[in-house]
């Protein structure tokens, strides 16, 4: 018989993860992705830890889990989903799923570039928000996205590029987007989630200083953009008003806050500046990026602005006003949010050429080789060829005509096979959200276009800005109705308006006073109170439209 004073305590367990070895000791009945967001092990859960993206796949290599919760025996091993199975007792778990989540990648395409000199709209002096004490002081420029982050480590003296890295945000285990992640907030992981990003970003420093210098405390000011809710989560600050209806943000600008403060090096009160928003839903990012192209000096013509990434953002104006807007187009355009899908790195497939004749199917892989899975730009360049050759309808459904050494049938589903293993595949689920993200993308345009009563025809340059804008394709991405037809001469491309904008800031007052100054021009428009955007999603729901008369510039 237990004594009433007799208190019982939770039995503990320690969880290995391999091949990394690390490992964690939880509580039992700790599902194994909390255990691993603990230990910082990368195990995505793009769904949030729903149990629907099938991200946190694993393999149980020594002891026991709930029968119930086993999917199915591999050589004897148990297949389980972390997000759904607990902790009962030690356990050592191999994950699945390929995962780059706090892979740090060094980049170098920037390394030596001057941002005054090659990114400035109009001439900028040099003249940063810190004071120099040396010849070697340093100033970071952020980019916090909901899918990547990206950094700049740049020479305040010179206002050159020193050093350069990207990770993936390592909060994409409590899910791909904003939404998942606000609700997690709303649930006591708030500082979990500042905590992920925050050390993530201080590896990141880290990772570029050792390129350009063994002292990290040389850091002499930060400039942060990123969506509302990622400078909200990166501040520790309550985003839940963000998602509410109507949407209230604690704030759209904060005070600089001191680098020390969110465990970033710099030496004597260096401080973190963020870019202001417009909105809930419309972020200092595309602030930044609209600035970097120009539009507050822009005297003739409308400029269209898209930043294609996990929120897709859209602005149009010139020197007199802007409109800008907001839509959730999730992380497929990112190579997340897919099956098969990764970043445009080596072994992705990024472009796809169907030889109607011979009923073939041709793949460029990024660096050739072995395809290793699919980037966001592969995605809309096989969509468009898989739409033209016809071996999909116009719901991205897989037709009659798609031949049978490529016709794939499983436990995912219909898919059309990328490999010979069977390992690499396009299934119908994957079109589903890439349609999905392309209405929301070009409904959002329509809906901006409607309310200034001009069509794409106005338009006298389309700037468009993300990850993989450079490597877009861009027949394929009007052929599919992602964005408008026009002339080739009127598309732009920039990589990374947020970022490119955010350096500018940090080597320019100049350029942060006019981008306050031009804050007051902007409008901001809530698709959500629009009556019209939802006809134009729905009508933009098909391949390549319901109305292809839109897509006409």
């Amino acid at each position: 018989m237990i004594s009433k004073h007799t208190v019982l305590t939770a039995q503990k367990h320690r969880i290995i993860f391999s091949p990394s070895g690390r490992s964690i000791v939880v509580t039992e009945g700790t599902s194994i992705l909390e255990a691993a967001r603990l230990a910082s092990e990368p195990l995505p859960a793009e769904c949030g830890g729903r149990g629907a993206c099938g991200k946190c796949l694993a393999l149980v290599l020594e002891g026991d889990v709930p029968e119930y919760r086993v999917i199915h025996r591999k050589e004897g091993l148990s297949e389980i989903l972390a997000c759904q199975t607990t902790v009962r007792g030690p356990l050592t778990v191999h994950a699945l799923v390929e995962s780059e989540l706090p892979k740090l990648i060094s980049c170098d395409q920037s390394i030596g570039m001057a941002p005054l000199e090659a990114w400035a709209p109009w001439p900028l002096k040099l003249d940063p928000p810190a004071h120099i004490n040396s010849s070697e002081d340093l100033g970071v420029a952020v980019d916090i996205g909901t899918t990547t982050v990206r950094l700049l480590l740049i020479r305040l003296v010179d206002g050159v590029i020193v050093g350069e890295a990207s990770a993936y945000n390592p909060q994409i285990s409590w899910g791909a987007d904003v939404i998942s992640r606000i609700i997690a907030a709303e649930k006591g992981r708030l500082d979990d989630l500042a905590e992920l990003i925050r050390r993530a970003i201080s590896a990141m420093i880290l990772e570029t200083t050792t390129q350009a210098t063994d002292d990290a405390d040389l850091i002499r000011a930060y400039v942060v953009a990123g969506n509302l809710t990622m400078i909200h989560l990166l501040l520790g600050i309550d985003p839940s008003g963000i998602r509410r209806v109507p949407s209230e943000p604690a704030a759209l600008a904060f005070e600089p806050v001191d680098a020390s403060s969110l465990g970033w090096p710099g030496r004597g009160g260096v401080m973190v500046h963020t870019i202001p928003a417009i909105g809930g839903w419309v972020g200092g990012d595309i602030v930044s990026g609209i600035l970097r192209i120009g539009l507050p000096r822009q005297s003739d013509g409308i400029s269209l602005y898209v930043d294609l990434g996990t929120n897709g953002e859209i602005a149009v104006g010139g020197a007199d006003f802007a409109m800008a807007c907001a839509c959730s187009a999730g992380p497929a355009f990112e190579g997340s949010g897919i099956r098969c899908g990764m970043r445009a790195d080596q072994g992705a497939i990024d472009g796809a050429v169907i030889d109607m004749e011979k009923g073939t199917l041709e793949l460029s892989i990024i660096s050739g080789g072995a395809a290793r899975g699919i980037c966001g730009s592969g995605l809309i360049s096989l969509a468009d060829a898989l739409f033209r050759a016809g071996w999909i309808d116009r719901i991205g459904h897989f037709t009659d005509k798609l031949p049978d050494p490529y016709r794939l049938d499983d436990k995912h589903g219909r898919a059309l096979r990328l490999s010979q293993k069977k390992k690499i595949a396009l299934w119908e689920r994957d079109l589903a959200g890439l349609i999905r993200a392309k209405a929301a993308i070009f409904s959002g345009i329509r809906t901006l276009l409607d309310s200034l009563g001009i069509g794409a025809g106005d338009i006298s340059r389309l700037v468009v800005s993300g990850n993989f804008g450079r490597f877009l394709n861009l027949p394929a991405a009007a052929g599919i109705g992602l964005l408008p037809d026009l002339p080739p001469e009127k598309y732009v491309y920039v990589d990374n308006g947020s970022l490119e904008g955010a350096a500018l800031a940090l080597l320019s007052k100049d350029f942060m006073l006019e981008l306050e100054s031009y804050l007051r021009k902007i409008t901001y428009m809530n698709l959500s109170e629009v009556p019209s955007y939802m006809d134009e999603f729905v009508s933009a729901s098909f391949l390549p439209h319901t109305y292809p008369e839109k897509l006409k510039g």
